[in-house]
């Protein structure tokens, strides 16, 4: 009698973080359909939280990131590398998923302007993949047309002036709390 009762105890706690896993991945998924990528983002950290093994949070959780990194630019660096390690953990969890491997391949290849080892990473993901694979010639001739667009003169004068605003806003993200200071010790001298 009392096994019984200590099953059913574990069998309520397993379901019990199944049914917040679910309702934390329905609600992010509402939230991203909705544009809410933050919130989205954050409902799916909670089903990470949940299962911490589950290939499907980590993707939605990537694909989230990365939309906060496009409404972001030029300063989506943060959110760029939270998004690229939640689409390797999606890819390392379920290896045979091809929307998790495309999702972090397109990622490479777009992020592949402000990352020196993007391209690179790309490649590792393109050699995985075989012949035979119906994705392969896309990816491959993707691969090699942002490979000849990278190289060009144009390419690296380009990657000189994205580099511009991202020093910059190191520069002027490091002494922000030395700038509010200087506002509120002048605000404070002029009554």
């Amino acid at each position: 009698m009392k096994r019984n009762w200590l099953i059913l105890i574990g069998l309520t706690a397993f379901g019990g973080h199944a049914a917040v896993q679910n309702s934390e991945m329905a609600a992010g998924r509402t939230r991203y359909g909705e544009g809410e990528f933050r919130k989205a983002a954050a409902h799916f950290q909670l089903a990470l939280k949940a299962n911490p093994d589950d290939s499907e949070a980590y993707y939605w959780t990537g694909m989230s990131f990365q939309r906060l990194a496009d409404i972001a630019t030029p300063f989506g660096g943060k959110y760029n590398s939270k998004a690229r390690d939640h689409f390797e953990k999606a890819m390392k969890l379920a290896p045979g998923r091809r929307d998790y491997r495309g999702a972090l391949f397109d990622f490479l290849l777009e992020s592949s302007d402000s990352s020196r080892t993007a391209l690179q990473r790309a490649e590792a993901i393109l050699e995985t993949v075989a012949e035979s694979d119906p994705d392969y010639i896309d990816m491959r001739r993707r691969f090699d047309n942002e490979r000849k667009a990278k190289s060009s003169v144009h390419a690296r004068i380009d990657r000189v002036f994205l580099v511009s605003p991202r020093v910059l806003y190191r520069l002027v993200g490091l002494p922000v709390s030395v700038l509010s200071s200087v506002r509120i010790d002048a605000s404070s001298s002029g009554k």
